[in-house]
């Protein structure tokens, strides 16, 4: 399984392609257009499916132009529904671009799988960052990996101080993933990728819960 990884726009939100059926691509979190139609034409694939990890701007700044242009399906987190239309609660005065708001065409939840382009996805409720914050669970011949948005990062964590954010939440997602029986491969919403086996023993907010 290939998994690109692209930092794009101002706040350098890592969008993630993913190649799947019939030259279709998962495309998760762009933050602009440009980019994406680059790398896709380049590699010679098609959207298929755009997935928003979760409701702040950074991650779905380019999805309504590119559902737009290609006709691709938005799957997005359910309980932020409320941000993907809304500028100020989806922080979209930290992007120096015009708001477009995004309506998805399916919205997941806790517990959820789908299929996108063949590539099967389980969700995993972690709020506190925002209220929809989740873990993506991908398994594809043998890889497990994890597209965790802005709630982990390597040695780091998302902050809680906006819309919907929740310290104590927060706290307890991060215990629930400490607590994951098994390692993973992690794409986090920023910076560098890195697996949760290295965050359970050096992230200072998840080694507390090992």
């Amino acid at each position: 399984m290939q998994i690109y990884q692209l930092p794009l726009g101002a706040l350098q939100t890592n969008c993630y392609i993913i190649p799947g059926e019939g030259g279709r691509a998962v495309v998760i979190d762009p933050a602009s257009v440009t980019e994406v139609e680059m790398f896709l034409n380049t590699h010679g694939l098609s959207i298929g499916t755009i997935v928003i990890t979760h409701g702040h701007y950074d991650h779905f700044a380019g999805a309504a132009e590119l559902r737009r242009k290609s006709g691709a399906k938005i799957f997005a987190s359910a309980p932020d529904e409320q941000m993907y239309s809304n500028a100020a609660k989806s922080w979209a005065d930290f992007m120096p671009v015009e708001f477009s708001p995004i309506k998805p065409d399916k919205l997941f939840s806790d517990g959820e799988e789908f299929t996108a382009e063949g590539l099967k996805f389980r969700v995993m409720a972690a709020p506190g960052h925002t209220a929809g914050s989740c873990l993506l669970f991908l398994e594809n011949e043998g890889e497990q990996a994890i597209f965790c948005g802005d709630v982990v990062f390597c040695m780091g964590v998302g902050r809680t101080d906006g819309f919907s954010g929740s310290t104590r939440d927060m706290l307890d997602s991060l215990e629930k993933i400490a607590k994951l029986p098994r390692d993973y491969k992690i794409y986090p919403g920023h910076g560098s990728t890195t697996t949760l086996d290295y965050e359970r023993e050096n992230n200072p907010y998840i080694a507390r819960y090992r």
